[in-house]
């Protein structure tokens, strides 16, 4: 993590999703906050289909920071819009969960303030990049802050994976589904599925079988240069991989996927005394008995 004392923005970006209970008036608290403090700020929704979210990108090339008002999947969808031109961003939460917003809908003057000051923390956090590979030609490339899952668009079937790690020799499984994650991720599906927390900041890689159909299938924590080739049973069908719960692709039973550590990452803020280990505390009431 990056110390207080951090820049002061000139020009923010409100990214707000309109399906969020009071995420409008929200914006406009906002909007109207820094204008009042001489700071430009722009306003934009966030929407579905996914192809929408490219206004995002067009509408931050100008921004210093992004405010990001709504829950986790508005600012993972945020997030990759902003893959290649990043920006940091502060969520603010509207949703349930929220753990990647640094505030909830009530301390959203105490962030602004924080902001206008200074006083906040960043914390740099990687992409997976997924690549498929379809009679050696790759055919679609994308983004995750979260995780890739490897599954069955029907459930109560075993998905047969094998995956190598740097060209080694393959690893295989049988479950539901394989989970690769980056440690922004270890807090969502992954956790679900039996897979460790890690801190964000940490260069790493969580291989996670859902559901797996042996007891010695256990999560894995990989050096996060390792570059996955994950491939499949010919005998499976109806394969899909899922981006961060958003992003939805077919496979063939003779694709292959490839997944690394993308080299884009993109900076949280979080207010002061908001650390790892507190928000830990905080969500899942790991505090004083």
């Amino acid at each position: 993590m990056t110390p207080y004392n951090q820049p002061i923005p000139k020009r923010v970006l409100i990214v707000f999703n309109p399906q969020k209970e009071g995420a409008h008036s929200a914006a406009q608290t906002a909007q109207a906050y820094l204008q009042q403090q001489q700071i430009e700020c722009g306003c934009i929704e966030y929407n579905h289909p996914l192809e929408k979210e490219n206004a995002i990108a067009r509408s931050s090339i100008n921004a210093d920071v992004i405010i990001i008002l709504g829950g986790d999947g508005t600012i993972l969808g945020a997030a990759r819009c902003l893959a290649e031109t990043p920006k940091p961003i502060l969520g603010v939460n509207l949703g349930g969960f929220g753990f990647l917003t640094s505030s909830n809908r009530t301390e959203l003057t105490e962030a602004l303030d924080c902001l206008l000051r200074g006083d906040y923390r960043t914390v740099n956090r990687f992409f997976l990049e997924a690549h498929i590979v379809r009679g050696g030609k790759r055919i679609m490339q994308s983004y995750a802050l979260n995780e890739a899952l490897l599954t069955l668009k029907r459930p109560g079937r075993l998905l047969d994976v094998w995956l190598c790690e740097d060209g080694d020799a393959p690893l295989t499984y049988r479950a539901d589904g394989l989970i690769v994650s980056t440690p922004t991720g270890s807090t969502g599906h992954s956790l679900s599925a039996g897979g460790p927390i890690l801190e964000p900041g940490l260069p790493a890689l969580i291989i996670t079988p859902v559901s797996p159909h042996s007891l010695f299938n256990r999560p894995l924590v990989i050096d996060g240069k390792r570059q996955l080739k994950v491939g499949f049973n010919h005998e499976n069908r109806e394969l899909v991989l899922i981006l961060d719960g958003q992003i939805h692709a077919d496979l063939n039973p003779d694709d292959e996927v490839h997944i690394c550590r993308s080299q884009q990452s993109i900076a949280t803020i979080s207010l002061p005394e908001r650390g790892f280990s507190q928000v830990l505390r905080l969500k899942f009431n790991l505090g004083e008995r």
